[in-house]
């Protein structure tokens, strides 16, 4: 039951900070996605060629990540139960931002500058929709009230006429 509890823990904060990630890398973006892959891809290849290191040399590195993640899984596992679920959290929404800020950076469509502008404008556009709306239903309970009046009034003056 508490192991559950744990992943479950682990899996909320890794969605937040992904969710807090992606929003912050999509808003301050500094290119599009496409152009920071294109980017991306040039400087791994410089590097590739830089360190000598073939794709095959490459996917022994890569391997070995692999063997230190499973071992950082394993050492997960070891850690005490109150303590486990802090890191949990904290390591799940680190991880969390940073694949998601990742993800937003590299599938951005626009820069980020850009993102902020067309979000500024169209909460301004909502903001006079929202107004325009408010004025409108004002007036119309103006008119009922003004109504609901006139017809009070009548019956006060029938009920007033058979009365006399």
């Amino acid at each position: 039951m508490r192991c559950n509890t744990a992943i479950t823990l682990y899996k909320n904060a890794l969605l937040a900070g992904a969710v807090v990630g992606g929003t912050l890398a999509l808003l301050y973006a500094p290119k599009t996605g496409e152009e920071t892959r294109g980017l991306l891809r040039s400087k791994t290849e410089f590097v590739r060629r830089m360190t000598g290191h073939s794709e095959e040399q490459q996917d022994e590195l890569d391997d070995d990540e692999e063997r230190s993640h499973r071992l950082a899984a394993l050492h997960i596992k070891t850690v005490k139960e109150g303590r486990m679920h802090n890191r949990l959290l904290t390591i799940g929404f680190v991880t969390g931002a940073l694949i998601g800020g990742i993800v937003g950076l590299l599938y951005a469509p626009k820069a980020g500058k850009e993102t902020r502008e067309f979000l500024k404008s169209k909460a301004e556009y909502t903001k006079e929709e929202a107004l325009v709306l408010a004025e409108h239903a004002k007036q119309v309970a103006l008119e009922k009230a003004r109504q609901a009046k006139a017809a009070a009034e009548a019956v006060a003056r029938e009920v007033e006429k058979q009365h006399s």
